[in-house]
């Protein structure tokens, strides 16, 4: 009997352990697929009453000569309204808009895009269980289901359907811990090309600017009149400053977490004399705590409970 059980309890390990390492290749797949596929799609964005519809557009150009270059480029165009226009070409990303210059930074995916498809799976692995479900007929093709399951209550989690043909990704929600859909992002038409789309072309032979635009530095102080004494877990400190005055708000500290994917911001100001206040915009949370003679405003992805105790941990 005792021969058995064991027997049992490996086999369960050893399905747990098989289930776990087939569902990061799913992730993988689908994180290959928004990268070296050309395509044409058209996508909708779901948070709290707001829905918003873009085109997405993205190629490899392949340059022949005794050098080959390969050329990775998207762009990502508004539907609903006039807006801003984003492209990117490998690492420079640009924004455009009526009446405005053009926008240059710096990064390997447009920030609008869920991140959870383009940030390291080395680091996504440290903050998630990756456990498949069950398949489902999505916008007229199979997909996959697959559980991205936060490793610590403080995380929002993610559901991915994922095209059971290509790995491309036809859905994405966040949920939080009672798997309540807190945004959703949608393939609502997916066109795969062979080709790169050839809306792209003029992007691959535009004279476009290489600088990024140079941020204000921001000074780090090691010793400030205010201190953040508590972190989520997963969270590091990203960047701190002190003392940065803006126009009838001036900011007294502030501090900028990130645990690799996500971003939460805490600031310090004057007292508005206004009580405590909380807000959730989809999965994004504001919450304001008046403490003596201060304000202290959090703002991220993370539930009232968490965001509370961070800013009660400003001292």
């Amino acid at each position: 009997m005792r021969v058995l059980l064991m027997f049992l309890g490996w086999l369960v390990l050893s399905c747990s352990a098989a289930a776990s390492n087939d569902g990061w290749l799913q992730f993988e797949r689908s994180q290959q697929a928004v990268k070296k596929f050309n395509f044409d799609v058209t996508f909708v964005q779901m948070r709290s009453n707001q829905l918003s519809t873009f085109r997405w557009l993205h190629g490899v150009h392949q340059a022949t000569g005794s050098l080959p270059v390969q050329t990775e480029l998207e762009q990502l165009i508004p539907q609903d309204l006039a807006g801003t226009d984003t492209f990117r070409r490998n690492d420079r990303v640009y924004y455009s808009s009526p009446g405005n210059s053009l926008l240059v930074t710096v990064n390997q995916s447009i920030k609008e895009l869920p991140a959870i498809l383009f940030q390291s799976q080395a680091g996504i692995m440290k903050l998630y269980d990756a456990v498949p479900g069950s398949s489902t007929s999505l916008s007229g093709r199979t997909a996959q289901l697959l559980r991205l399951t936060a490793l610590n209550n403080g995380r929002f989690s993610y559901w991915l359907w994922l095209d059971g043909e290509t790995g491309f990704p036809l859905r994405v929600d966040t949920v939080d811990q009672n798997n309540e859909v807190l945004e959703r992002w949608m393939v609502v038409h997916m066109q795969l090309k062979p080709t790169l789309p050839t809306e792209l072309m003029n992007l691959l032979k535009a004279d476009l600017p290489a600088e990024p635009v140079q941020l204000p530095v921001v000074e780090t102080v090691g010793s400030a009149d205010f201190q953040l004494g508590w972190l989520p877990e997963g969270y590091q400190l990203a960047l701190q400053q002190s003392s940065t005055a803006t126009p009838n708000n001036p900011v007294l500290a502030s501090w900028l977490l990130t645990d690799g994917l996500h971003q939460i911001s805490v600031f310090v100001q004057p007292s508005a004399g206004l009580p405590a206040q909380a807000f959730r915009d989809g999965a994004t949370t504001l919450l304001v705590l008046p403490k003596q003679n201060i304000d202290v405003t959090v703002i991220g992805p993370l539930d009232v409970t968490l965001a509370n105790r961070l800013a009660d941990s400003v001292q």
